[in-house]
């Protein structure tokens, strides 16, 4: 077995990455003393994340604004014929920041639309709905960590 592990810095691929990856797992503190980390879609606007909380989720009345959260996406490809040095690829990448709300009305509408576009392309921007109890928070990014292991 071999296997190479390498940071990525290009933060232009990084960023392709992120707009391409259909979902990612999110993890925040709750003010319980708890983490909630579940699977989510997205949308990556200004170096940020941004995805919606359930507010009926029994989980939701604890969610602790302005404290820590992560994200990370992967993303694996087999190499078989492309490399003869290696035979798999995966590629990680994990954004740290600060679970924030979105209050404002111009960005909620923002990542409204930039969710129809990602997900609902089809469907036109006047019938596009977000349930009432959907609420969009932002993970206000500190740091971005991107790797990719070639193996084989």
């Amino acid at each position: 077995m071999k296997k190479q592990i390498t940071q990525i810095r290009d933060i232009k691929e990084i960023e392709k990455q992120l707009v391409l990856a259909p979902s990612g797992v999110l993890c925040i503190h709750l003010a319980n003393e708890k983490l909630l980390q579940f699977a989510c879609n997205f949308v990556y606007l200004d170096k940020n994340i941004y995805t919606y909380l359930d507010s009926i989720d029994e989980n939701y009345e604890h969610v602790k604004y302005g404290s820590a959260g992560s994200f990370s996406i992967s993303s694996s490809e087999k190499l078989s014929g492309k490399s003869k040095e290696f035979t798999y690829r995966l590629a990680f990448i994990t954004i740290n920041g600060e679970i924030k709300e979105v209050d404002d009305a111009k960005l909620v509408e923002q990542v409204r639309e930039l969710y129809r576009a990602k997900y609902s392309s089809t469907v036109k921007t006047v019938d596009y709905i977000v349930s009432e109890n959907l609420k969009p928070i932002i993970l206000d990014t500190h740091e971005i960590k991107a790797l990719v292991e070639e193996g084989i």
